[in-house]
């Protein structure tokens, strides 16, 4: 399945919510859904085809906030690469669907009204496009800074 031969010629659903899913699934609070990919793969899996069983065209990866300001770069390597097979994988079992490397927020301001410079939040997201290779789209969501959209889409040229 091709993105591009898709547009226009049917409505295409992505899956919904995955951190509150894991919620219901007793995700401790301490614990970041993302590393979940690393340590529940099989429930990462269970909601990735309960989406696809409910008619979605697009998954998300599990890796909203997976970039190394949160995590260490080689974790963080390791959540977002391990929660594109976890998608590729169920999308292959179930139907042919597209996986979508989701791509939140980093948690920092960008400069000048927080610490966080434009270059280093490109860098970020530059490797963490790296890492999600096999994802058959990026999906940029929940900005709520224009400048770090901005990085996004800069690292994801």
């Amino acid at each position: 399945m091709n993105l591009k031969e898709l547009l226009g010629k049917k409505i295409l659903f992505f899956d919904g919510a995955m951190g509150t899913v894991l919620q219901s699934c007793v995700l401790p609070a301490v614990e970041l859904p993302e590393t979940w990919n690393i340590t529940h793969p099989d429930i990462i899996e269970k909601v990735h085809f309960a989406y696809l069983g409910a008619g979605a065209d697009i998954i998300k990866t599990n890796t909203f906030g997976a970039n190394r300001l949160k995590f260490a770069e080689h974790e963080s390597d390791a959540i977002i690469k391990r929660g594109v097979e976890i998608a590729k994988k169920a999308c292959e079992k179930h139907k042919n669907a597209l996986v979508a490397l989701d791509l939140g927020p980093t948690g920092k301001l960008l400069a000048p009204y927080g610490d966080l410079h434009l270059e280093k939040a490109v860098d970020v997201y530059a490797g963490m496009i790296k890492s999600g290779r096999g994802a058959d789209i990026i999906l940029i969501e929940t900005m709520s800074d224009i400048y770090e959209a901005k990085a996004t889409i800069l690292a994801a040229k």
